[in-house]
């Protein structure tokens, strides 16, 4: 055994498996045991606190206001050790390139600027070249690419025929397909009638895209899938259909696996008729029956994980729609348009995150504690490639770590927030619980409220096409 440089003492370890009070020993960047009555130098007192692997956000995009460096400091302080970001040839996002040269950058500006380890997805619209670029793709380390079933006139949505093509390479080389599913013509044809009526505004998002189309696009993602062998992978669960519908195709024995956002958990549509145009996400909030058949969907290993699909804009990036009298309100408020229609997409969460779904699912009775570290750790590990390397408190595996004290008392505030986007959703929301100790790889991240570790240490992980291939075994996520 390496000689330890330091030990987590005192607290309760929890797992996918159960809660545990044992001691973690580091050294040399990984866990050398997780047992009682260890030693080190330098001692961390979990006392009285939990002990969790590194939170893993599999879903986000530091493209906005925050890149990579600046979203990273704000993962951080969110209990998040290890984040996977999308990247791809995308005019929305400001990249261009075939994929696999945009990837190749964002790889190096990640080792450079980041402030967490990182994995990455790709992302593919109509004219790249998929059948080209998958192989590469999972020879760089990247087994796992998204589409967009929507959103044809911002050119971002695959064509039905190119998205089976996607899947069939993807299923070739032993990568994973991933979808933001909605019917992105319904959407557009709603939203076209609507304005021709003069109902532009925002009490009528949400009614442009009605869970309906949610659930058809999940359910014709998944009919290719299944015709072409491939795992799938569904983004940001919203509608309350979802559960029911994704446990009848895992019992049938598919690949699929299903994601939710805390703003799907935790945010109704009355954030949009409140704050106008900074409400607006894709898809849209929904109503609080939509939120507790979700929690029931996470709870019953419907949905299998938790991300934050956290786009880092500031309230000016939200206006579309050029001057306007429809104000939003509260911090960081800006004027909105008044055609809800032509306002940006996308909020921050990535920061609230870890609080939002322990207090609203840990501490309201929604979700064990087990089920929340495997919906935010060992699961996105095991999907994406990552474990046991990440996801895991066990020996072997990287130290990253995270000490949450359940009693700490936090308002929610964008003041306290330390990413560049000025709101948050969840402004002046009450919760109890917050990370206040991590590390990574043995390194200290986030002690007393300070970083401690600085940029250029944190290491791109290549997705292992071999672990990330036992999701065509039907690997046993949690």
């Amino acid at each position: 055994m390496a000689k330890a440089d330091c030990v987590v003492k005192g607290g309760l370890v929890v797992s996918g498996q159960g809660i545990t009070r044992a001691d973690v020993l580091v050294g040399d960047g990984i866990i050398q045991q997780v047992g009682e009555n260890l030693e080190a130098p330098k001692t961390v007192d979990a006392s009285g606190k939990y002990v969790f692997p590194g939170i893993i956000d599999a879903h986000n995009h530091p493209v906005y206001a925050d890149k990579m460096d600046t979203f990273s400091l704000a993962a951080a302080y969110g209990g998040v050790t290890t984040i996977i970001p999308f990247f791809g040839n995308l005019a929305a996002w400001g990249t261009s390139g075939k994929t696999s040269e945009v990837i190749k950058k964002m790889i190096e500006e990640g080792e450079r600027i980041s402030y967490l380890d990182f994995a990455i997805h790709g992302t593919f619209v109509a004219e790249d070249d998929v059948r080209a670029e998958i192989p590469r793709l999972i020879k760089m380390g990247v087994p796992s690419f998204k589409v967009f079933m929507t959103y044809p006139k911002r050119g971002m949505m695959m064509p039905d025929d190119k998205m089976l093509a996607a899947m069939a390479a993807a299923a070739a080389e032993g990568g994973l397909a991933m979808v933001h599913a909605e019917n992105g013509y319904a959407i557009d044809y709603l939203v076209e009638k609507f304005t021709a009526e003069g109902k532009v505004s925002r009490e009528y998002f949400m009614p442009s895209q009605p869970n309906i189309l949610e659930v058809d696009a999940v359910q014709r993602a998944a009919t290719y899938a299944l015709l072409t062998d491939c795992p799938l992978y569904c983004v940001h669960l919203s509608a309350r259909e979802m559960p029911e519908i994704m446990m009848q195709m895992k019992q049938e024995g598919r690949r699929i696996y299903g994601e939710t956002c805390p703003q799907y958990l935790s945010l109704t549509n009355q954030a949009v008729l409140e704050r106008g145009a900074l409400g607006k996400v894709g898809p849209p909030l929904r109503e609080k029956e939509d939120n507790e058949a979700i929690w029931r969907g996470l709870a019953s290993h419907a949905i299998d994980t938790v991300a934050s699909d956290s786009c880092d804009v500031k309230a000016e990036q939200k206006e579309w729609g050029g001057a306007s009298t429809d104000f939003v309100t509260g911090p960081g408020a800006r004027p909105g348009p008044n055609n809800i229609f032509e306002a940006r997409f996308g909020a921050p969460s990535v920061e609230p995150m870890l609080q939002v779904v322990y207090h609203d699912g840990v501490n309201d009775g929604r979700i064990t504690l087990t089920r929340l570290v495997q919906a935010m750790c060992e699961n996105p590990a095991k999907i994406f490639g990552l474990y046991p390397k990440k996801g895991i408190l066990q020996e072997g595996s990287d130290a990253d770590i995270v000490v949450f004290d359940p009693t700490v008392p936090h308002t929610i505030s964008v003041d306290g927030m330390h990413g560049n986007a000025d709101f948050t959703l969840f402004e002046g929301k009450e919760v109890t619980g917050a990370a206040v100790f991590s590390m990574q790889r043995g390194e200290v991240l986030i002690e007393n409220g300070q970083l401690r570790r600085k940029q250029g240490s944190a290491r791109f992980l290549l997705g292992d096409r071999n672990l990330a291939a036992y999701a065509r075994k039907g690997y046993p996520v949690a």
